[in-house]
């Protein structure tokens, strides 16, 4: 088990948002700093980003993306839906996971990790398949504080989060949105998260 839990409300919403992690215990272990590489493929009218972190996921070149290469960080990739919104984008986090950590165990704790926002509610959930392997999605949402410029704003956010294991390491496939942003954009989110393929 972990000696200190993942700041997890991190792989769910973007830097701009400000909250709070949790203290659980998890199954994640200490990472050990590696360097952390990526690359952006143009295929056709998309691109694939590539992750050193086991990944690719690939979306129509028109969005922009932000990538966090650092060790420090478990987000790697944020997908954005709109031009100038950070809110409403998929993402893709990773964390280094204890060998024993079971699918259950990883999923559990990325739920238990969001659920105390205000007014959380857990819409559905599921065992699905992600890049090949057993996985587990859920769907909530809640009201989270996000930061605009110089104050912060309570803001309510439907979010689907997909969470695999491969190879020790844990992955959270997250699309995320306002409530009236959700149904506009959740065909070419679901798109760009079907797309996601291990690689390691």
């Amino acid at each position: 088990m972990i000696k200190k839990a993942l700041a997890i409300i991190a792989l769910v919403m973007i830097a701009s948002l400000s909250v709070a992690g949790c203290t659980q215990s998890s199954p994640t272990s200490s990472p050990t700093p590696t360097p952390i590489t990526s690359k952006e493929t143009v295929i056709g009218n998309n691109m694939t980003f590539s992750s050193s972190t086991g990944f690719n996921i690939t979306y129509p070149k028109t969005l922009k993306i932000d990538s966090n290469n650092s060790t420090d960080s478990q987000n790697r990739v944020y997908i954005y839906l709109v031009t100038n919104n950070t809110l409403d984008s998929v993402n893709v986090a990773t964390a280094d996971l204890t060998p024993n950590a079971t699918l259950s165990d990883w999923a559990t704790y990325v739920r238990d990790s969001v659920n105390d926002f205000p007014n959380w509610q857990l819409i559905s959930n599921q065992s699905t398949t992600l890049g090949g392997k057993p996985a587990y999605t859920i769907v909530w949402q809640a009201t989270v504080p996000v930061q605009n410029d110089s104050n912060v704003q309570n803001t309510t956010l439907k979010v689907m989060q997909t969470t695999l294991i491969n190879n020790n390491t844990g992955y959270i496939v997250t699309y995320k949105a306002t409530l009236d942003d959700y149904n506009t954009y959740l065909a070419q989110a679901q798109r760009i998260m079907n797309s996601f393929e291990l690689t390691s």
